[in-house]
């Protein structure tokens, strides 16, 4: 009779621990189940493309919820419209779980502004250096009598002068007065045939000339003529010899039509 209890009661035991284990085994199924269904287990989907959209635009194309944004930074560029997307990650086409972040760089909508460093007294050459140091840009040179020639006299911003701590926005084009000496210093005209109006300034300015008037011949008749036009004349004309006061202004007469331009200098010659 002992034997006969002992085998029933190992026998219970036996089918209570396989059926626990089945319960056990059931049990850890069914949550694997769930979080594969939960945190879509080898299911993927497609970053989209955000970069050049503005931030309304990317909301609506992000309204289904698959996934969220953050915008990591602001950054300001010239000619770009406040809001737009610059950067995205991850990036467009990657492939992501439903609900991923997307961190989002945006254009801002106002320059940031910093404080005028120090110009006057200083040489034209080491406060233009400053000038694109700061993220500024010089603008129109005008010489004045002064004993000290080369020598920022004072800055202006639309004509109104600045004092140094000036909160002025990055980007902000200042006009400086710069002292001409006793006597009346003359400098060379660089050659400028064939090139666009932001170059044809940036060689004025290393002659500390300036544009003056822009003339536009008929094939010049929209926005995306302009940004193109090149200069086909300009008076006074290219001299190696200095022959214009310093603070001068050069006329330039651009042209989007390649066929009026002639060079009658080689670019070696004119270096």
């Amino acid at each position: 009779m002992g034997n006969f209890f002992r085998f029933l009661f190992s026998r219970i035991l036996i089918i209570n621990i396989v059926v626990a284990l089945m319960l056990f085994a059931g049990a850890l199924y069914g949550t694997m189940l769930y979080l594969d269904d939960y945190t879509l287990h080898n299911e993927t989907i497609q970053v989209p493309a955000l970069e050049g959209l503005n931030i309304n635009e990317v909301e609506k194309k992000l309204d289904s919820g698959s996934f969220t944004m953050e915008i990591s930074d602001s950054i300001f560029e010239k000619g770009v419209q406040g809001g737009i997307v610059l950067e995205q990650d991850p990036r467009a086409d990657y492939e992501v779980k439903q609900g991923r972040k997307i961190y989002l760089t945006l254009s801002a909508f106002e320059p940031p502004k910093i404080e005028l460093p120090n110009l006057v007294d200083l040489s034209l050459r080491q406060a233009t250096s400053l000038i694109e140091t700061y993220g500024l840009e010089v603008g129109t040179l005008t010489y004045e009598p002064d004993p000290c020639t080369n020598c920022v006299l004072e800055v202006l911003l639309n004509e109104q002068p600045l004092e140094e701590g000036y909160r002025i926005e990055k980007g902000a084009q200042i006009n400086l007065k710069v002292g001409q000496g006793l006597s009346n210093e003359l400098t060379p005209v660089p050659y400028l045939i064939g090139f666009e109006v932001e170059m044809a300034e940036e060689l004025l300015k290393t002659q500390y000339l300036n544009v003056g008037s822009l003339i536009y011949d008929e094939t010049v008749s929209s926005a995306e003529d302009t940004a193109v036009a090149k200069v086909y004349k300009y008076q006074p004309f290219y001299s190696e010899e200095p022959i214009l006061p310093m603070g001068s202004s050069v006329d330039l007469f651009l042209t989007a039509d390649t066929n009026r331009i002639v060079h009658t200098v080689t670019l070696q010659d004119s270096i």
